[in-house]
């Protein structure tokens, strides 16, 4: 298993190892699944799934992947030429993907909707991400329905017990570390979460004590003036930086919470405002090596 370093800042690069082997899978590829076992032409629409393909060396059995716009640095692996790109997140292009003949695509939230017209183009169609509510078991459930597929339930099983063991050791600092409030910066505006929403990893999962109740507005969470975070006053404050990660222009998170109000929260005077990866946490939102590093980020905030 690759172990990331602890990361407090949004501009921390996350690299992974384990470079492309081939595009169509050839048959004298070596991974951790059985040899021959399982589809040999992978789709993948889902970062979490690319990811975790990544972590099992079963890279080498993709052959397209969505690239267009920010890609993030996690998957890196998929960077050179040999894997095709299949267009963006939410609008992939059916017509490239249909070219590529693949045996299995793994799709994404993103790309839902769109599962019909997949199955139509392959007889294997397949969630790939984790849900948002209850991410460390959902995701678990995905490591293992994939990996299921090219007989690397052994090296899954390894790499999630070292997850199991993150998360136990980062949930008993987290319990004790006092309350904690997610804001995301975007298009100049604030608007924070808390448990139940979309980064209730941080809270249900892994142990931060809310710092007030919310009204999330679905995934989008509750808009926040900055008297309502004053008032709320948290201990810990995690910030992702939603156009750093997909790459538009926009207030630095940085420059926007450089605010009187937000200022005097206890966060801020004690230097606990942490900068979370936005890649990772709202681009990829799972996986193995990306579920780690989210997961690090946590730990070092409460360490």
């Amino acid at each position: 298993m690759k172990r990331f370093p602890k990361i407090v800042a949004a501009t921390a690069a996350i690299a992974l190892t384990g470079g492309a082997l081939t595009a169509c899978g050839s048959s004298d590829a070596q991974s951790a699944g059985n040899e021959g076992e399982g589809p040999t032409r992978v789709v993948l629409t889902s970062h979490a799934a690319a990811d975790t393909l990544d972590e099992l060396d079963l890279e080498d059995r993709v052959v397209g992947l969505v690239k267009t716009g920010v890609f993030p640095e996690a998957l890196d692996a998929y960077a050179g030429d040999e894997y095709t790109d299949i267009g963006s997140l939410k609008e992939p292009k059916m017509d490239v993907i249909a070219e590529l003949g693949p045996d299995l695509i793994l799709f994404g939230n993103r790309t839902r909707a769109m599962e019909p017209e997949f199955a139509k183009i392959s007889d294997q169609v397949i969630a790939g991400d984790p849900d948002t509510a209850e991410t460390i078991a959902s995701n678990r459930a995905k490591v293992e329905e994939i990996a299921a597929l090219f007989g690397a339930e052994d090296k899954a099983a390894d790499e999630l017990a070292e997850i199991d063991e993150m998360v136990t050791e980062t949930r008993a600092k987290a319990e004790g570390a006092g309350t904690a409030l997610v804001l995301m910066t975007s298009g100049g505006k604030v608007t924070g979460y808390g448990p139940g929403s979309r980064f209730d990893l941080i809270f249900n999962e892994l142990g931060m004590t809310p710092a007030g109740e919310l009204e999330s507005e679905g995934s989008h969470g509750a808009p926040l003036s900055w008297e309502q975070i004053a008032e709320l006053n948290p201990d810990h404050v995690f910030v992702i930086d939603r156009d750093a990660a997909i790459g538009a222009e926009g207030e630095a998170a940085t420059a926007l919470l450089d605010n009187p109000l937000f200022n005097r929260t206890n966060a801020a005077t004690n230097d606990n405002v942490h900068f979370l990866d936005g890649q990772n946490w709202y681009l990829v939102g799972g996986g193995i090596g990306v579920l780690e590093s989210m997961i690090d980020e946590i730990d070092s905030a409460v360490s």
